[in-house]
């Protein structure tokens, strides 16, 4: 709620300060006195649009300052908390200054944007009248009106459907991320299948070159090879005049003849039959090598394409054979990081498709809730609006969905999703026979309009988030039993908010309120604005003068005593 409001050289304020400790707070004055002044003030400390012929005469500057309090405020300390403004003592002050063609704001004394101190102010305080911190004027804020009035089923039911439209946008932003990087990565991965295939099919192995070459070599060189194997043959075995097998057996003959003389040579004997052994055994292997090393031209040209084959890859690839073989494996890792980004997108797919069909059941209940609301509302705020002497206007709550082709499937329909369901809600209003319904900020008469918004206030004051309301011309060309029934719905408004007033009918100005008088003097030459606080006895006679004019008499004092004490 406001509690302070300080003007310098605002208009023909010099300087006014104001302290507010009620939620129901009455101005009153003459008819041009300057009341609507402290109503603009207010609004411009809330960031409205002020010109600079606000600047009071012969001054470089005005100055507004509007102080609050929030203790009923969670949604303008969420808006001071997004721009790192709370502070701990939980009071709020908004701060203007117009000069000649520039503006400066701030927040608890740090400078601001127009545009936040906006934002923050539509959260604290709704003016009805001639200004245009009018919530309820914006068709934005009905659906939130309507959500509010039902209570917490709908507001629980939005709130559902708020989370699963986040999670869907969330979802749907990871989902084109992912696909712009599968689709980045496409030509990479292609190639990379590729050369996973390539090099899957050389079937390499760390030692085949190795062991390709040795036997390259040994079928190159294999006739000079089956030489050499038949020439060491020949000298073992084979030799015509004298092989080495023949010396060994003759040289065992002489041996064991010498052992029949001097036993002592039976050892050496021993170890010349261990060698003749194992020249038969060379003879034998010798023989094996010939066979298996036979020359074939065939494999020699197989073997030399393979390594023909392997020196490409290695040329291509600019690596070792088993560098190649961990090049592959690295390969195979990147291959499969991209196979479980395909599978990533389609998880994510199935999660969107499930998260829309819960949208789907949940938006259809709540437009049908929604629907349900609106008709109790319309005949509500309609109940209001007669006593307020409007009793020929009709009121309905237009709610319409926006066709699309990719939104989501309500009531057979394809229709945009919105962060709280599919439905675009408007107050609409007729106020006279034949004009037709038309939007609540088209209305001309600002009484109309105060009248209007004071029957919406009245049947959503219990669940108003607006901590503040301000109303100027509520009373604009009515009297009697409808001033009754509005200075009724203010005090009854005033239970759950904030209500702060401009009027002209002692009805209102005689409600249990702060009672604050405007006046315009004129001193050497100079005018100016007071606003005095008015006591018991001053407020007797201030609504004295309200109910005759300059003419105040017993009787007016009595009438005004009589309804000051109607209240008690």
């Amino acid at each position: 709620m406001i509690v302070g409001l300080l003007l310098k050289d605002f208009a023909i304020a010099k300087k006014v300060e104001l302290a507010f400790d009620s939620n129901l707070i009455v101005i009153t004055g003459e008819t041009g006195a300057g009341k609507t002044i402290l109503m603009k003030a207010i609004a411009a400390s809330c960031g409205s649009s002020i010109s600079s012929d606000v600047i009071r005469s012969n001054a470089e500057k005005a100055q507004v300052e509007a102080s609050f309090t929030l203790d009923d405020s969670e949604n303008a300390k969420a808006v001071l908390l997004k721009y790192d403004l709370l502070e701990e003592d939980n009071v709020l002050i908004l701060s203007r200054t117009i000069y000649g063609s520039r503006t400066k704001a701030s927040v608890n004394g740090h400078f601001v944007p127009i545009k936040i101190l906006n934002e923050i102010g539509r959260k604290l305080i709704d003016m009805h009248g001639q200004h245009d911190v009018q919530t309820l004027l914006k068709p934005e804020n009905h659906l939130d009106v309507l959500d509010r009035f039902d209570g917490p089923e709908m507001l629980s039911l939005r709130e559902e459907i708020h989370k699963e439209f986040l999670l869907l946008r969330e979802l749907k932003n990871e989902i084109k991320r992912l696909e712009e990087e599968d689709q980045k990565y496409r030509q990479e991965r292609d190639f990379i299948e590729f050369e996973i295939n390539e090099l899957e099919n050389a079937n390499l192995s760390p030692d085949e070159e190795e062991e390709l070459r040795k036997e390259e070599k040994i079928l190159a060189n294999s006739q000079e090879f089956a030489e050499l194997i038949e020439s060491s043959k020949m000298l073992l075995t084979q030799n015509e005049e004298a092989s080495i097998l023949d010396l060994v057996d003759k040289f065992i003959d002489f041996l064991s003849e010498a052992s029949r003389i001097n036993p002592d040579l039976n050892d050496i004997l021993t170890i010349a039959e261990q060698i003749k052994t194992e020249i038969r055994d060379f003879d034998r292997e010798l023989s094996e090598f010939e066979a298996e090393n036979i020359y074939d031209p065939e494999k020699l040209s197989q073997i030399q394409e393979r390594l023909s084959f392997l020196s490409t890859l290695k040329i291509k690839y600019r690596k070792e054979i088993p560098e190649l073989i961990d090049y592959l494996n690295e390969l195979k890792e990147k291959s499969e990081s991209f196979s479980s980004l395909s599978e990533e997108i389609e998880t994510k797919k199935s999660e969107v498709e499930s998260l829309i069909s819960s949208l789907e059941e949940k938006c259809a209940k709540l437009n049908e809730l929604r629907e349900q609301t609106a008709r109790v509302f319309e005949q509500k705020v309609l109940a209001e609006l007669k006593d307020l002497a409007m009793e020929h206007a009709e009121f309905k709550v237009q709610i319409t969905q926006i066709p699309d082709e990719g939104g989501i499937l309500v009531h057979g329909k394809r229709v945009k999703l919105f962060p709280f369901g599919t439905d675009v809600v408007e107050f609409r209003i007729a106020p006279n026979p034949g004009e037709g319904f038309k939007p609540l900020a088209s209305v001309a008469s600002g009484g109309e309009l105060s009248r209007i918004m004071l029957a919406i206030k009245r049947v959503i004051a219990k669940v108003d988030n607006i901590p503040t309301l301000a109303f100027d011309e509520v009373d604009a060309g009515i009297g009697g039993k409808t001033g009754e029934k509005v200075a009724e719905k203010l005090y009854d408004i005033s239970k759950y908010r904030q209500v702060i007033c401009i009027t002209h009918l002692p009805q209102i100005a005689s409600l249990p309120a702060e009672h604050f008088v405007v006046e315009k003097k004129v001193e050497n030459g100079e005018t100016f604005l007071t606003v005095k606080k008015l006591t018991e006895n001053e407020r007797v006679k201030e609504i004295a003068r309200m109910i005759s004019g300059t003419n105040v008499t017993d009787t007016t004092i009595k009438q005004a005593e009589e309804l000051l004490r109607r209240w008690r």
